[in-house]
């Protein structure tokens, strides 16, 4: 049994380094991601969170460092083995048009859902798929916009049809980048419960980033920060949330004063 599965580990990152051109945006990341558990990351704007996160879904390579997902290096997979590891996951993602959140811009919010489902369960009947697509978009509130477009719909309602598809997926592995974008605070508060509810479920594995807070406290078992290209705490929500580390501290106070600051890029 590979070493991340025997330690309970889902996904783990090694020392990974990423560099783009002479930019190094990742300079060391080590990410442990529990197993049946919500990992959130956080970290300021620039950090390097979006780029962790592609590395777990092999879009992306790392210059250097070992990625390994339920205890498979991805540098080791064929194609073949790394899409059928992707299958096992789901993901609300960032993107621009046509794909923001991932949604296919030509299909309407229903069949963004259920082309997934279809695509998962081959032997799904229809009726299952519109159950459960349905379901799922009432979940985050959007059953009465099944057939509207994505080009009608608000950032945070899309990124609510990319969470109800990724939810309905049940995958092993959920992925959720940037969770708060584009929604208000109320429904941010309703999706974490959500969330937390599915979670406990299926007893699946997530991992999400977040600017909010709230929603990482309410949602977090475990908790990453990275700064800087570079995780710089770790561990249970509590030990990080009450950390003295001055960066630590400040990013999760949102006091004003501390390490991080405005400066020119």
């Amino acid at each position: 049994m590979p070493a991340a599965a025997k330690s309970g580990r889902a996904i783990e990152l090694v020392d990974v380094v990423k560099k783009f051109g002479s930019e190094r945006v990742l300079k060391g990341v080590d990410l442990d991601v529990p197993r049946g558990a919500i990992t959130v990351l956080l970290g300021p704007s620039g950090a390097g969170k979006t780029v962790t996160i592609s590395h777990v879904f092999g879009l992306i390579q790392p210059t250097s460092g070992v990625v390994r997902v339920e205890g498979e290096d991805l540098a080791e997979l064929t194609e073949d083995e790394l899409y059928a590891l992707r299958r096992r996951m789901s993901a609300v993602l960032q993107g621009t048009l046509p794909f923001t959140c991932g949604l296919f811009y030509s299909l309407n919010v229903y069949e963004n859902v259920a082309f997934a489902l279809r695509a998962r369960n081959t032997r799904w009947s229809e009726e299952q798929v519109h159950r459960v697509t349905m379901d799922h978009l009432g979940m985050v509130g959007l059953r009465d916009r099944a057939g509207d477009m994505p080009d009608v719909l608000s950032a945070g309602m899309s990124k609510r049809v990319a969470l109800a598809r990724a939810l309905a997926l049940e995958a092993q592995i959920v992925v959720i980048d940037d969770f708060d974008s584009g929604i208000d605070g109320v429904r941010l508060a309703l999706l974490c419960e959500l969330i937390r509810d599915m979670q406990r479920r299926t007893g699946a594995t997530y991992l999400v980033t977040t600017h909010d807070m709230a929603a990482a406290r309410e949602l977090a078992d475990h908790v990453a920060v990275i700064h800087d290209g570079r995780i710089a705490a770790s561990g249970t929500a509590d030990s990080v949330f009450d950390s003295s580390d001055p960066l630590v501290h400040q990013l999760v106070s949102g006091e004003l004063s501390g390490p991080l600051e405005l400066r020119a890029e």
